[in-house]
């Protein structure tokens, strides 16, 4: 990747809308930047403080080297100006092993999970995940949104930060409780190794599995598992009418129902399957001497979820283990006849393609805990610097059935991790989609023409000192027209404007670059000084002692500059070319002559506009201060006799209606 940064000081940002290569946070760049589509950030800083936004940069043949071409949402959305402030980065993205993202409301897993396969923009999406203060993130699936719900790495860990979709990322997805069933076999390893004690204790709080504190004690795998199923039998029974069948499978070099006692399935859905439920794990223990049939437990799994499960329901096989050593069928004896528990891998492998089983493996204990525990017992009798290999957990082979079931989840650690899982497992199902399809990138919106045509844009508004005179000047006609509506409240009884949105305001600051922007800005500004102006000034008379209480007020509102604001916005709000607005024409052009010099400006002469928008804002304050002296100077407030009457409250037979007094407003 070529390292590469933008910012409103050198480049000139561009924004588009609707369907096409730049959507969503994709943002296209120039190919002599960077050959390859890379993670970014845009930057943005105002006087709101400093925001970030994970982006996806693609050049884009025809973009200029100086442009970048963003959304128009997305610009929006973080509230960025084109002018200045923002910058673009390149930079560093994980690649996640595992991404999960939550089934959202509507479709079923099954359209979903079609829906998320097919994706074709997927592949290569930038984002950011669980960063401190970060909202949730959404990724665009086809026009269906999908939360994330977590990204992981080969061993099943979550990771944090920013990530970009690759090729071998294995998508997931998951499905609430109360939206799906799942049939489950939960195979629980109890061969003599799950009885070391190199797990760290944790302790509870009456039952709350993840508020506890750590202790220097430790306690057996066995332990931790019967601990862990806590946590799945707590969550999975908070959804009611959601059937579900479950099986608890003891083995070690051979199988043993553990729940229910007889060999099947049972619904855990009532008060009474779940005491026994938990009562029965407490039953598991381990046996010493004995081996680790990965292989016979899988098969008896198999049968259960084929002869028991509800129909429908998803098929997962749960199998938790400290492992056990594993070499595959060597390539010399492929095709020999090989029974199929003695391969667990091919057995798990067709179990998955034939059956539609899914397994999620969780390794019991690591190396690190192993070796932690194992040092520790030097003083015993017999305790060698290299531990007996059945001793030690080995996760290989769990590793090698996840990669054949699906690549469904995979966790390996402590008891912590186990709690972890076993209380999302509770929560939902989890599936595997498989990798993202190949990208298809649509077209850029903007022709090569037009992205030539954008380059006039850039000399002004890369202009501080005129963005300084603009922000000021805006400032100005905003503050003289606050204090002209206290002013008229207090001498006159009602204000001289009408109040606006506060979103207003916010537009009128905008300064313009080409027609079409000073276009938008002329609607807000006439909105705010001319249609909510106080009615008897909006239209001048021959008399204004006639129609105005103050008619010194008619002076600044009817000299021409307010008239200056009504030609201009009706002229640019319509069919210039109409033989019959041949007057309006000459009008509107001797009005932006006589502040640009130019009768008809280009399109994109961004000097013209801006000059004729301060212009206009600078009259729109003059005329505002001019009559809030007026108002100042008026001899006195009206008297109390000649206030409006206020509006007197409901009686018993006013009820439900509004009275309203008029103010003189249309």
């Amino acid at each position: 990747m070529t390292a590469f940064r933008y910012s409103a000081a050198d480049a000139r940002l561009v924004t588009v809308s609707g369907p096409g290569l730049v959507a969503d946070n994709r943002l296209a760049v120039s190919p002599s930047r960077t050959t390859d589509e890379a993670a970014g950030v845009l930057r943005v800083h105002d006087a709101g403080g400093a925001r970030s936004v994970a982006v996806r940069v693609l050049p884009a043949p025809g973009v200029p080297a100086d442009m970048v071409v963003a959304p128009a949402a997305l610009i929006h959305e973080y509230r960025v100006t084109p002018e200045e402030g923002w910058e673009l980065a390149s930079t560093d993205a994980r690649t996640p092993a595992v991404l999960e993202l939550e089934l959202p409301p509507g479709p079923s897993l099954e359209e979903a999970t079609k829906l998320l396969r097919g994706a074709p923009l997927v592949h290569g999406h930038v984002f950011a995940h669980d960063l401190q203060a970060s909202p949730d993130c959404w990724i665009d699936a086809s026009g269906t949104l999908l939360r994330v719900r977590q990204v992981l790495d080969d061993s099943g860990r979550p990771l944090h930060g920013l990530f970009r979709i690759g090729p071998n990322t294995q998508l997931t997805l998951f499905a609430p409780g109360e939206r799906s069933g799942v049939d489950i076999v939960v195979l629980a390893d109890c061969s003599g190794s799950m009885s070391i004690e190199d797990i760290p204790e944790t302790a509870g709080h009456e039952g709350k599995w993840f508020s506890r504190l750590r202790t220097s004690s430790y306690i057996s795998r066995m332990k931790a598992l019967i601990d862990a199923l806590g946590a799945m039998i707590d969550a999975r029974t908070r959804y009611d009418g959601v059937r579900t069948r479950f099986a608890l499978v003891g083995f070690d070099d051979g199988q043993r129902p553990v729940f229910p006692h007889q060999w099947g399935m049972e619904e855990v859905s009532d008060v009474h399957s779940v005491q026994r439920l938990r009562g029965d794990v407490t039953l598991l223990s381990c046996r010493s001497g004995r081996g680790t049939d990965i292989g016979g437990a899988l098969h008896k799994a198999g049968e259960l979820l084929h002869h028991h499960g509800v129909p429908g329901n998803e098929r997962l096989v749960v199998l938790v283990s400290d492992g056990a050593h594993y070499a595959p069928v060597p390539d010399e004896r492929s095709g020999e006849s090989v029974l199929g528990t003695q391969d667990p891998v091919s057995l798990m492998e067709d179990l998955h393609a034939g059956l539609n089983i899914r397994l999620h493996a969780v390794g019991i204990s690591d190396e690190a805990l192993f070796d932690r525990w194992w040092q520790a017992q030097r003083h015993r009798p017999g305790w060698t610097a290299e531990a007996p290999e059945h001793m030690v957990p080995n996760h290989r082979m769990l590793r090698e059935l996840v990669t054949v079931a699906g690549g469904d989840r995979q966790r390996i650690g402590g008891l912590d991790v186990l709690e972890e899982y076993f209380a999302e497992l509770g929560s939902g199902v989890v599936r595997a989609v498989g990798r993202p399809a190949r990208p298809r990138l649509p077209a850029l919106q903007l022709t090569p023409g037009e992205l030539a045509a954008e380059p006039g844009r850039r000399v002004a508004a890369a202009d501080p000192q005129r963005r300084r005179t603009w922000d000021k000047a805006v400032e100005d006609a905003l503050l003289a027209h606050a204090r002209v509506c206290e002013a008229s409240l207090a001498r006159l009884g009602h204000q001289l404007f009408r109040s606006s949105p506060p979103n207003d305001s916010t537009r009128l600051r905008r300064q313009c670059a080409d027609r079409a922007e000073f276009t938008a800005w002329l609607s807000v500004a006439y909105q705010i000084f001319n249609e909510r102006l106080y009615t008897p000034l909006r239209i001048p008379k021959k008399d204004p002692a006639k129609v105005l209480d103050l008619p010194q007020l008619a002076a600044p509102f009817w000299d021409g500059r307010m008239s200056e604001l009504h030609e201009l916005r009706n002229f640019y709000h319509h069919d210039r070319d109409m033989e019959e607005r041949a007057d309006r024409n000459r009008t509107a052009g001797a009005i932006v002559h006589k502040h640009t010099g130019n009768y008809a400006p280009s399109e994109h002469d961004t000097d013209a506009w801006c000059a004729l928008q301060l212009a206009l804002v600078r009259n729109l304050a003059a005329i505002c201060n001019e009559a809030l002296a007026i108002l100042n100077a008026a001899p006195d407030p009206l008297s109390d006799s000649e206030k409006p009457e206020p509006v007197p409250e409901a009686g018993p037979g006013d009820s439900g209606r509004i009275r309203i007094k008029s103010q003189g407003y249309d």
